[in-house]
């Protein structure tokens, strides 16, 4: 394989000025098949770079055997990693690439043409699918069907470069819509923001892509150009444990305002509210109602809203015995409806 690739940068006539960043840890199972993806570009990148972050399988020998650059370090985190690619990257362009996710051969050729014609010095992220061992989730754009990319942007036909920017009226990432394996981005402008949040538990793409906004605006490629992988070994969060890495995303935010579109800042210093009511419907699903009741009541300090009213009265009377029968019957059958609608 270490020839084919050799061979592909010889043979290809175009290669763009592109480096592509693929943090990997423990990523032997799928690593061969994402930089096959890789390779199959229609517009060949400059380099690859696997950042082995303290691997104990093959994951730094597969990428040796392939012939893609390796950087090995103590195992950090995937900022860690993706900021130490990004520091090493030659190209005047960074592409991101998680370790088990698949990019289409016209992905690189589609941004860097973007990017090449965009008015300003601007980021790209495209669409994308999900997929597992079964083959495709589904067919539809996942980026479309999330309600925060929808209030971004209100019309975008499929195939359009869109223009995505930082205004003061409109929130520019309300929650993440896309996945940083679609990014790709100028090193400078990486650097320039500071890089990933290495310290962040958690939601740390969000981060540092809203300062990126903050510094130039984006090309959304509305073609499914990444395919996004799930599988049993990825790095799962109860939803709870979520929600309170998004107060440390909002913390963060709040000590430095000035680092963020300001849209965005009034939008999640505003969210503590809605996390709250969240974390309530998470305990209360599990039957914990005091500690629901305990999260409804601090949503409802901080903004009153008739839903959390109703949580809490519906949580009172669940505490009891009966109610709480008829609520742990209720959420039966809601499990039961979907799973007949799926």
């Amino acid at each position: 394989m270490a020839v084919e690739r050799e061979t592909f940068l010889k043979t290809s006539a175009r290669i763009a000025d592109v480096s592509v960043v693929i943090p990997a840890y423990n990523a032997a199972r799928f690593l061969a098949e994402t930089l096959a993806s890789v390779f199959a570009q229609t517009l060949a990148p400059a380099e690859i770079i696997v950042v082995d972050d303290g691997s104990t399988d093959d994951t730094a020998d597969i990428a040796r055997r392939l012939g893609v650059t390796v950087i090995s370090r103590a195992n950090g985190g995937i900022s860690a990693a993706r900021n130490t690619g990004i520091r090493a990257a030659r190209g005047a362009y960074v592409a991101l690439l998680d370790a088990d996710d698949l990019w289409m051969p016209e992905k690189l050729e589609f941004q860097v043409a973007a990017l090449a014609a965009a008015a300003v010095p601007s980021f790209s992220f495209t669409d994308f699918q999900t997929f597992d061992s079964r083959g495709p989730r589904t067919v539809r754009s996942e980026m479309r069907a999330h309600p925060a990319f929808r209030r971004t942007v209100r019309h975008a036909p499929s195939g359009a470069n869109v223009v995505v920017s930082a205004s003061a009226r409109r929130p520019v990432l309300p929650d993440m819509y896309f996945l940083p394996s679609s990014a790709v981005m100028r090193r400078a402008d990486a650097l320039a923001v500071g890089g990933f949040d290495e310290s962040l538990p958690g939601c740390e793409d969000a981060e540092f892509f809203l300062r990126l906004f903050q510094a130039v605006p984006a090309i959304a490629v509305m073609l499914p150009l990444l395919r996004y992988r799930r599988h049993d070994a990825q790095a799962t969060f109860a939803p709870k444990r979520v929600m309170l890495n998004e107060f440390e995303l909002i913390d963060r935010i709040a000590q430095a305002p000035e680092r963020y579109p300001s849209a965005d800042v009034r939008y999640y210093l505003g969210k503590g509210s809605l996390i709250h009511h969240r974390i309530g419907v998470c305990e209360a699903r599990l039957g914990h109602f005091d500690v629901a009741l305990a999260s409804f009541e601090t949503s409802l300090r901080e903004r009153r809203t008739l839903r959390t009213l109703f949580a809490i009265v519906a949580t009172r009377s669940a505490r009891n015995f009966v109610g709480r029968w008829c609520f742990l019957a209720l959420r039966a059958l809601r499990r039961a409806m979907r799973a007949l609608a799926g």
